[in-house]
């Protein structure tokens, strides 16, 4: 079983919607420990359901909507998002699906430790780079991911 999962959610031919899948892709080239899992997850996300299962502590990025500039960094630990399973409530671009998901690994018995990084997007649209201001929060992002990892494996 893995310690801790990283998981990116997005979809990488929606610009900033693939900012999850993107912050994977970099993560990959940082050499962390065995001990640390990286997903890219894309858009399914009723097929992370056996993935969360097997993390003890879940760290998930994804663009979120939710109001701020584009580029801001929100970070919360999953149970402070107030995410419902309705859609009349969305908060994150994915936010149907993942909170299915995660209700499933609840049924299921598992309780992972689930902290979720977002990304306020600038452009959803057809194309396969970030947004400027995406783009530039980027080095942010993974500096913040990595601290994280490195207070989880301290718990």
């Amino acid at each position: 079983m893995k310690k801790i999962m990283v998981v990116g959610i997005g979809n990488l031919i929606m610009q900033d919607d693939g900012v999850g899948v993107h912050a994977i892709r970099q993560l990959e080239e940082l050499g962390l420990p065995e001990e640390i899992g990286l997903v890219d997850g894309g858009t399914h996300s009723y097929d992370l359901v056996d993935i969360f299962c097997e993390a003890n502590k879940l760290i998930i990025i994804d663009a979120m909507q939710a109001g701020g500039e584009p580029g801001t960094i929100y970070r919360a630990p999953l149970e402070e998002l107030g995410l419902k399973e309705a859609a009349n409530d969305c908060i994150s671009l994915h936010q149907l699906h993942f909170v299915d998901a995660m209700h499933m690994v609840n049924l299921l018995g598992h309780q992972p430790q689930a902290i979720v990084f977002g990304v306020e997007p600038a452009v959803v649209d057809l194309g396969l780079e970030l947004s400027p201001e995406v783009a530039k929060k980027m080095p942010r992002l993974i500096e913040l991911i990595q601290i994280e990892i490195q207070t989880l494996m301290s718990e």
